[in-house]
């Protein structure tokens, strides 16, 4: 709905306007009158036998029509003026107008880049640098809504807590740039061998987490959990340098070993320690020794 000023504002324009044309009406009569004036006056003029009288009165009405005219001439200008400034406001308007759009159409464009770097900036917050895995805030939020899905279906899921076994060995002897380049060789091999409904993290340096949904049984999870082992185990080539990486998996199932986020994680952490200190590379957390 337009505004009270704006309405306004247009109803001054269109008043100016017939106001314009109203008096440029005048100016044509007023001409047309004169010119008919000056003509009988030239037609007294050519006449034979002109008296003084009549001379004088027409050399006055040729003076008063003359200035018939340059008040026409006058009247004119000003219509013309009026005119001319009504054309340079409405230039003046159309441009600010378009100043307008294009002002409008950078905003969006920023809008549209600033949502698009917002955008961005939430994944990066949600997602490990080096390896383009979910970070640990990521997994966290997807294992509690794994949990309340569990929960909800009575279903079963696991916790797998991998650690690359002597990893700081490999940054020590071979420099940092192959530590990246094993990382980054585990995440995608994790990655490519877990189910597409199943999460695999960076937890942090060396460590991964693994999720898996809807399980179903215990053997089912170890069976994978070996696999991964034997995954992680393939040669790792870069830059002519061949290592074979062992790693160790602990796991921790719902609901039998925890029931909540903390205590899976601590629990799958505590079994992934004891695979390091034994000759087994998987072990499941209700398995420990007490």
């Amino acid at each position: 709905m337009k505004s009270k000023d704006s309405k306004k504002n247009a109803f001054d324009k269109k008043a100016l306007l017939g106001q314009v044309l109203k008096k440029n009406e005048k100016i044509k009569k007023n001409v047309k009158k004169a010119a008919g004036d000056l003509t009988s006056v030239n037609k007294v003029l050519k006449q034979e036998n002109v008296t003084v009288q009549i001379m004088e009165q027409a050399l006055v009405q040729n003076k008063d029509v003359e200035q018939k005219v340059a008040q026409a001439a006058d009247d004119l200008r000003m219509v013309n003026v009026k005119l001319a400034n009504e054309v340079a406001e409405r230039m003046g308007i159309e441009s600010e107008l378009a100043g307008m759009k294009i002002d409008l159409a950078e905003v969006r464009e920023d809008l549209s880049k600033a949502e698009g770097n917002v955008e961005i900036a939430q994944q990066l917050a949600l997602q490990d640098v080096l390896t383009g895995l979910p970070n640990r805030a990521s997994f966290e939020q997807g294992l509690a809504h794994g949990l309340i899905q569990a929960k909800r279906h009575d279903w079963g899921l696991a916790v797998l807590f991998i650690d690359i076994d002597k990893f700081k060995n490999i940054n020590d002897s071979y420099g940092h740039d192959m530590g990246d380049h094993v990382l980054r060789t585990l995440a995608n091999r994790l990655k490519s061998f877990v189910r597409g409904a199943d999460m695999v993290s960076r937890w942090g340096g060396d460590e991964f987490v693994c999720l898996l949904l809807e399980v179903k049984q215990e053997s089912d999870v170890t069976r994978i959990a070996e696999q991964l082992v034997t995954r992680i185990a393939e040669p790792c080539e870069f830059n002519g340098t061949v290592l074979s990486i062992t790693s160790s998996i602990g796991i921790a199932m719902y609901p039998e070993d925890g029931k909540t986020v903390d205590i899976l994680f601590k629990n799958a952490d505590m079994a992934m320690y004891e695979a390091k200190g034994s000759k087994n590379r998987v072990v499941l957390f209700r398995t420990i020794p007490c």
